[in-house]
């Protein structure tokens, strides 16, 4: 599941860059408290994101799937 992974690091890349932005111009905190506080909170939004992720891209295999055809996602006639 490559496509989970990439997924999520770009979502949560974005996430980081935004939270920068939002302490570099929103706050007078030194460095070292904006690190200290900017990296857990990016690490517990990369885990809270990541089931969202997982599920978001076997969602998109399969409607792939289903577009291409697939011969697993046909029903099977009993």
């Amino acid at each position: 599941m490559t496509g989970t992974m990439y997924l999520s690091a770009v979502v949560t890349e974005v996430f980081a860059a935004i939270l920068v932005l939002l302490v570099f111009f929103g706050t007078d905190w030194s460095p070292a408290v904006s690190i200290a506080v900017g990296v857990p909170v990016v690490i517990v939004f990369s885990y809270w994101f990541m089931p969202t992720a997982i599920a978001l891209w076997v969602a998109i295999e399969f409607m792939t799937d289903v577009g291409n055809r697939e011969p697993w996602v046909t029903p099977k006639d009993e």
